[in-house]
């Protein structure tokens, strides 16, 4: 009777456990579904004075790759020279000097760093659900409150209903303010192509061994018998 009692026991603590920490998550994404786990690494083009892309200079008109470090860096963790990715869109046909960088620059630099790139053309909910679900947003402003003439910067994150952070590599001031998703999708530069003004960035997902996870899964069924075995020996 003293084995049985401690073999349920084990059991009920176990269920508990389960339940528990589905309950917590339950919380938690309640709590935080506007705030996503992207770790945002910033990079501002002032920060490589003198540093050149084509004819011109980075701090002048190197915002299209240096929006893309931005997102590189941070869904990966991993550093990144800005002034080399500069260097690619130039030697890649993604720069004109006295023109600026075509549109291409992103999914293109992207691609080369092994990123997925989505275009989300003008579409509110899909710059939305790409932020909720942790991918940095490419955006190519038009005139408005970033740019008289055009200018990429990087959506990163939900903060509220319709408010979102923005990465601007050409102001740190912009950065640290907080902006209504509305207006800057308003403001989202006409005629853009290759998918744009908005471009969902993410990594590529890993395939998945599906005989591995069954495996690890029935693994973990038999861990409760097993348990309550050695409890009752």
């Amino acid at each position: 009777m003293r084995i049985l009692k401690k073999a349920g026991r084990l059991l009920a603590a176990f269920s508990f456990t389960i339940l528990m920490a589905s309950q917590t998550t339950g919380v938690m994404a309640g709590q935080n579904q506007y705030t996503s786990l992207l770790k945002v690494v910033y990079y501002n083009q002032a920060d490589y004075p003198g540093e050149k892309i084509g004819g011109s200079t980075i701090q002048a008109a190197g915002c299209g790759p240096t929006s893309v470090a931005v997102c590189y860096s941070s869904l990966t963790g991993k550093k990144v020279s800005v002034p080399k990715m500069c260097k690619q869109a130039y030697e890649n046909g993604w720069y004109y000097t006295g023109q600026g960088c075509t549109h291409d620059v992103v999914p293109g630099l992207s691609k080369m760093y092994g990123l997925n790139c989505d275009g989300l053309g003008y579409s509110y909910k899909a710059v939305k659900k790409a932020l909720l679900a942790g991918h940095p947003v490419v955006a190519l402003m038009g005139p408005g409150d970033f740019t008289n003439k055009g200018h990429f910067v990087v959506l990163t994150r939900m903060v509220g209903k319709d408010q979102v952070k923005v990465a601007d590599v050409g102001s740190r001031a912009n950065t640290y303010k907080t902006w209504s998703l509305k207006k800057i999708i308003r403001q989202g530069k006409e005629g853009a192509d290759a998918g744009g003004p908005f471009w969902e960035i993410s990594k590529k997902e890993k395939k998945i061994n599906y005989k591995e996870e069954v495996r690890k899964s029935h693994s973990r069924l038999d861990a409760v018998p097993l348990a309550i075995k050695k409890a009752i020996q």
